[in-house]
């Protein structure tokens, strides 16, 4: 009895400390080696992340039972894997209080991660999660990992990738209102630079023109030490524009050491 309670109250305890995570669950593809590789994650995580409590990492890898040529699942088959991702959730967090934190689909795979207090259990809560699942190939392992190093290099995106995800939410939240899709708009562009030459590198080598710059200050920042850059340019914001204009000021502010700290539109 004494274990019991004693379990009881860890996973009330883990509970508790799962209620002051914001989840923020988000999808998004990349290519590896030409082919697709489809990542859903909980951005919310990396705020608390690496969480001490639970430094042991659940995996599981399931083979797709018809993929395409992609290695991606079809439609008739979403449901299922669905299913069982909300097996493995219900049973690892019921004996083992794991928290799932994302999977992701390639070349007719899917894994799904999971970090828990330790593995006492979960071997069983696997089995249990996947006995309805017979027709399915699949295996599990369980290890230290108390730095989440699978959360932060196998799920959680780069700093790349998240400046696309976050330009395509804001511009999906500006254009709610459709009469607004077709506007122009000015655009604010933020960055910073360790130097002043690689600044200035920077500007002399911008893959577009017609910025208005708004602010060169000569000086570092006081709080990081480092050389900010503010310009404008107007734009009319799709997906398309993130990728055509955006992420070329992203790369070419690396090349020159700096980084693209993001865009700001000015709606009126």
């Amino acid at each position: 009895m004494r274990r019991y309670l004693i379990v009881a109250f860890l996973h009330l305890s883990l509970f508790s400390q799962s209620q002051k995570i914001q989840h923020d669950w988000e999808n998004y593809v990349l290519a590896v080696d030409g082919k697709p590789v489809s990542v859903n994650v909980d951005l919310g995580l990396s705020s608390k992340a690496p969480i001490k409590e639970r430094p042991f990492v659940i995996i599981l890898r399931t083979k797709i039972k018809n993929p395409d040529t992609q290695g991606m699942p079809y439609p008739e088959e979403y449901a299922p894997l669905l299913s069982m991702e909300d097996s493995l959730i219900y049973h690892l967090g019921k004996e083992t209080g794991a928290i799932f934190t994302g999977r992701f689909t390639q070349r007719g795979l899917r894994e799904f991660y999971f970090y828990a207090p330790d593995t006492i259990g979960f071997e069983k809560s696997v089995f249990a999660a996947m006995a309805s699942f017979s027709g399915y190939e699949w295996l599990s392992q369980a290890k230290e990992d108390p730095k989440w190093d699978n959360f932060f290099t196998v799920l959680y995106p780069s700093e790349f990738e998240l400046l696309r995800i976050y330009g395509r939410r804001q511009i999906e939240l500006m254009f709610k209102d459709d009469a607004k899709r077709h506007q122009s708009f000015m655009v604010h562009h933020s960055f910073t630079f360790p130097t002043l030459k690689d600044r200035e590198d920077f500007l002399k080598n911008l893959p577009w023109t017609g910025f208005e710059i708004l602010s060169l200050p000569s000086v570092p920042d006081t709080k990081t030490n480092k050389f900010t850059l503010e310009m404008q340019r107007k734009a009319v914001l799709s997906l398309e524009w993130i990728d055509q204009f955006v992420v070329p000021l992203y790369k070419a502010s690396k090349r020159y050491n700096g980084k693209y700290e993001g865009w700001t539109p000015v709606v009126e």
